[in-house]
């Protein structure tokens, strides 16, 4: 019986190795978008992708095809072009039960809208004639409208905001925290109202947010940010990664732990990175800021952007698992590192693996992510989505087109054993001697071989 055991468990280990060895390739899911600035899921939703169109509109990827109808479509009252238009998309996190989610869009006046909609009884259709009116906040310029909106860990929804635009942040507005959202992290609860008989507030105040009770506006999480365009919660870990895009000579990564206290100051306009600006505000690199995790230097005169990622914490290519994707949309280059106890490791240039199988994977507007965490690209320019899959396929043994990990995950295979491997996967080997069996054992052992060989030789070309 130990024989047999030994035998099934290698035949079905070296049928499912994979072959990717950390690496990622870029496959093509959808094409012929308008502008994709997003891709996200709604919570427990793994057959549905929703990708958010610049211009107005929200679309479903289902079982590998964009559906014709849009989920939502307010083009009728989203400006969409530069920096303003549909810009952020978040699911409640009871969204299978009330259907409710929430949106960040520019009106025709420039004024950003945070806006709660409704769900129709089909899944795959929203109801655009339900907007509720969460807040509004008034853009004094065209640029740094922010965009990305999510709930954390807490229940809570997290609404970034720009700075306002213009250059050097000419109303100081990222450091001033008495009647300005602007240049800040704003974080409601969207399930309360503390403000009953203004139709343009309709959320309450976490109790713990940092400025309650104290000098400054109720809703501000952090401050000192620029314009954090893309930013993500870690799934595991609850760390806050953003984004934040520089002006004249640094971009940056700024990280806010889970555990880390609230009101922090990430220093724009004193700070640009760790690079002192000479604008007035705050103490450049003072004791009182909170540095980057990660930045890089310009090298474009007209553009230099960085779109932040993910945290990977899917179950495809479990070697990536806690490493950090991001971008920069003008140069076309992609990142990846890791970060624990204070510290960057692991970085690595991976731009030559924004090639995708087709299309071209290049402006690289936002990453997304699944139910299974799995990552997204998405292709401003292109107006496509790519997938990140292992360079070397994924490991499909039931041949669903789904990582079996992840079909393990999700439940639809079990793995009784716990060996990773779904249980329809690993074959009945019939009752045989003990010769014969140390014979197979030894046969499987030189596919062993041979595979590790083709590994070695796939990791150093």
């Amino acid at each position: 019986m130990f024989l047999k055991r030994v035998c099934s468990f290698l035949f079905a280990s070296f049928l499912c190795m994979p072959l990717s060895f950390g690496q990622v390739s870029m496959e093509r899911v959808a094409s012929g978008l308008s502008d994709p600035v997003f891709v996200t899921h709604a919570p427990g939703d793994f057959d549905r992708v929703f990708i958010v169109e610049q211009g107005g509109r929200i679309k479903i990827l289902k079982n590998g095809v964009v559906l014709a109808t849009p989920y939502l479509d307010i083009t009728d009252r989203v400006v969409g072009g530069g920096e303003q238009g549909l810009l952020g998309l978040a699911f409640h996190p009871s969204y299978q039960s009330n259907g409710l989610f929430f949106v960040d869009y520019t009106d025709s006046s420039g004024v950003t809208h945070i806006a709660q909609f409704s769900r129709t009884a089909n899944f795959d259709l929203a109801d655009s004639s339900t907007e509720v009116t969460l807040m509004t906040i008034a853009q004094p310029f065209l640029n740094h409208n922010g965009g990305w909106i999510d709930f954390g860990p807490d229940g809570f929804l997290y609404v970034s905001m720009g700075d306002g635009g213009d250059g050097n942040d000419p109303g100081n507005r990222s450091q001033d925290i008495e009647n300005q959202l602007l240049g800040k992290m704003l974080r409601v609860d969207v399930d309360g109202d503390d403000f009953p008989v203004d139709a343009t507030r309709n959320y309450a105040i976490p109790a713990d947010n940092p400025f309650v009770g104290v000098t400054g506006d109720d809703e501000i999480w952090a401050y000192g940010l620029r314009n954090a365009w893309r930013c993500s919660f870690d799934r595991d870990t609850g760390d806050l990664y953003m984004g934040d895009v520089g002006q004249g000579a640094r971009e940056e990564i700024d990280f806010h732990g889970a555990g880390d206290p609230a009101g922090q100051n990430f220093g724009w306009r004193c700070t640009e990175g760790t690079d002192c600006t000479g604008l007035s505000g705050c103490t450049c690199n003072g004791p009182l800021l909170t540095p980057p995790i990660h930045e890089y230097g310009h090298v474009f005169t007209n553009c230099n952007s960085v779109t932040g990622g993910y945290v990977y914490r899917g179950c495809a290519m479990p070697d990536l698992s806690g490493t950090y994707f991001f971008a920069d949309f003008c140069r076309e280059q992609m990142w990846s590192f890791r970060y624990s106890g204070g510290i960057v490791s692991e970085f690595a240039e991976r731009t030559s693996e924004l090639v995708a199988d087709v299309g071209a994977g290049e402006s690289v507007s936002s990453f997304g992510e699944d139910a299974y965490g799995e990552l997204y690209v998405c292709d401003l320019f292109g107006g496509e989505v790519f997938k990140m899959v292992p360079s070397g396929g994924i490991v499909d043994c039931n041949v669903n087109s789904v990582s079996d990990a992840c079909d393990i995950f999700r439940g639809i295979s079990s793995d009784a054993d716990g060996n990773g491997i779904p249980d329809e996967c690993v074959p009945a080997i019939p009752a045989m001697s003990a010769c014969g069996a140390i014979g197979l054992v030894v046969a499987l052992l030189l596919m062993a071989s041979f595979l590790l060989r083709r590994r070695l030789v796939l990791a150093t070309s």
